[in-house]
């Protein structure tokens, strides 16, 4: 295969605060999908910088590994390879360039936009039982996630299995002229100046 696809490569849009279950749900996707699944994650991009100079300019650091994720997520569809994206999209000053910089990208590409929440109860008990997240992290990404809640498909982690939220979107995969989150959020975001932090 060349590095170029006539047909988009499916892209399903995780968005959602740390332990809400995206990277569970993702590697469930890519177990029970017939066809094969890129998983395209954040933590992986962010993990790519050394972590003392991630910590001394965390901002300008994040921001170039999340605007390398993004740019690969559009180059993984171009070639016609399907991915899953695991991203949490903030609307702090410093990272709402991201959720700007996704939908200009990717507006007309083939995006399933899926919100992952979970309720707060349960988000701590999971941040607590993983051990490799600050307390308080997910809390705080809660409270600050993109306000705009336009999505093409809603799952509740702490109501719903794996097993579950797989089967609805394995449904919505089937209905693709229903897909419409990002051409909405271009409407919001398409004019706005992009600032990265």
């Amino acid at each position: 295969m060349g590095l170029a696809s006539e047909t988009k490569g499916t892209i399903i849009f995780l968005n959602g605060c740390s332990s809400a279950g995206k990277t569970t749900l993702a590697r469930h996707l890519q177990s029970t999908l017939t066809e094969v699944y890129y998983r395209i994650a954040a933590d992986d991009f962010m993990n790519m910088v050394d972590h003392e100079k991630m910590r001394s300019d965390f901002y300008a650091r994040s921001g170039e590994a999340l605007t390398a994720m993004h740019h690969t997520i559009r180059l993984f569809s171009d070639m016609g390879l399907p991915v899953i994206v695991d991203h949490v999209l903030m609307e702090t000053p410093q990272e709402k360039f991201a959720m700007i910089e996704c939908v200009r990208l990717l507006r007309t590409y083939p995006v399933l936009f899926v919100k992952v929440d979970c309720n707060l109860q349960e988000l701590e008990r999971r941040e607590r039982e993983r051990g490799d997240r600050q307390i308080g992290q997910a809390r705080w990404q809660r409270e600050h996630m993109h306000s705009h809640d336009i999505y093409d498909l809603k799952l509740d982690t702490s109501k719903q299995s794996a097993d579950e939220c797989t089967q609805q979107i394995t449904c919505l995969l089937k209905r693709k002229a229903q897909w419409s989150a990002f051409d909405r959020l271009y409407q919001i975001y398409g004019d706005t100046k992009e600032e990265r932090g």
